[in-house]
C-alpha cells in the first residue's frame, strides 16, 4: 500500500512540476523579449527614429568589449556585421546572454568557451528571437529597401518595410521579433534560435510556409518556433509581447505593415 501511495503521489507531482518548469521557462523568455524590445526601441530613439536594420552591408558592429569585429573572424567581419545581434549589443549592455534564453543559453555558453573567431560568427546566427527583418528594418538578402535601386531606377518595393518607428501604421499588430529555430547548423541538429524569421508569403502567390507546422523542419514555417507548448512568442513594434499558435501567424498583416490582406505577396 505504501508503494501504491508513493506511485500516486509521483504521478501527481511529476506532471505538476514539469508544467511549472515549462511555465517558468515561458515567462522567462517573455521577459527576455520585453527587454529585447526595450533595447530595440532605444536603438531607434538614438538613431533619430530609424529602426535596427536586420541584414545590411556597410554597418559597424563591435564586440562585448567595444572593439570592432576583427576581419579575421570566421566568415569575415563583413558578414558578421550584416546581421543585427552584434549591432544591437551596445543597447543590451554588451551582454549577448540577453538574446539567448532557455535551452539556447547553452549554445552561447558553448560558443563563448570555443574558438573566439568562430564565436563572433555563430553568436550572430542563433539568438532565441528572430527579427522579422524583411518587413521591419530591411533585409538586403530578401529585397532592396532603398528609394532607388543600384542602377538608379526607382525601387518598386520602397516603403514596404518599416524603416522608422514613426512610419509604422499598425505598430500594435506588426511583429518585430518571433521565437525562432533553425536546422542550418554545422551538424544539422535543430537550434532553438535564428537571427531572422520569414513570413508566409513573399513575392509570389505560392506560400513560403508549408501546409502544416513541423517542429522537425524549421524552414517549413519561416524558422518560427512554437516551442512554448505549441505556441510561438512574438513582440510587436509597440513593445507588446504575446504568444500565438503558428497558424495564427499565417497572416501577412502581422508581418508586413502595408499588407492589405492575410494572403498577400509583393507582386499583387
Amino acid at each position: 500500500m505504501v508503494v501504491a501511495i508513493i506511485g500516486i503521489i509521483v504521478a501527481i507531482v511529476v506532471p505538476v512540476a514539469m508544467g511549472a518548469r515549462r511555465s517558468a521557462a515561458r515567462m522567462r523568455e517573455a521577459s527576455g523579449a520585453r527587454g529585447l524590445m526595450v533595447a530595440w526601441t532605444s536603438y531607434a530613439t538614438d538613431e533619430r527614429g530609424f529602426v535596427l536594420p536586420g541584414y545590411r552591408s556597410g554597418l559597424e558592429a563591435r564586440d562585448e568589449n567595444g572593439a570592432p569585429i576583427p576581419p579575421e573572424a570566421y566568415g569575415g567581419d563583413a558578414e558578421v556585421r550584416r546581421r543585427w545581434p552584434w549591432r544591437l549589443a551596445p543597447w543590451l549592455g554588451d551582454d549577448l546572454r540577453r538574446l539567448y534564453h532557455g535551452e539556447n543559453a547553452a549554445t552561447l555558453d558553448r560558443l563563448q568557451a570555443g574558438d573566439r573567431q568562430r564565436f563572433y560568427y555563430f553568436a550572430s546566427l542563433y539568438p532565441s528571437m528572430g527579427l522579422n527583418s524583411t518587413w521591419v528594418g530591411g533585409d538586403e538578402a530578401r529585397f532592396p529597401v532603398d528609394e532607388a535601386l543600384p542602377n538608379g531606377a526607382p525601387n518598386p518595393f520602397f516603403g514596404m518595410s518599416v524603416l522608422r518607428l514613426s512610419a509604422a501604421r499598425r505598430p500594435d499588430r506588426t511583429m518585430a521579433f518571433v521565437s525562432a529555430r533553425t536546422a542550418a547548423t554545422e551538424d544539422g541538429t535543430i537550434n532553438e534560435g535564428n537571427f531572422r524569421v520569414d513570413g508566409p508569403w513573399m513575392a509570389t502567390s505560392t506560400p513560403q510556409w508549408a501546409t502544416d507546422y513541423s517542429p522537425s523542419d524549421p524552414a517549413s514555417f519561416g524558422s518560427v518556433s512554437a516551442r512554448f507548448n505549441g505556441e510561438a512568442l512574438f513582440a510587436t513594434i509597440d513593445g507588446a509581447v504575446d504568444f500565438a499558435l503558428p497558424e495564427a501567424l499565417r497572416d501577412m498583416r502581422r508581418w508586413c505593415d502595408r499588407a492589405p490582406a492575410a494572403e498577400w505577396w509583393l507582386t499583387q
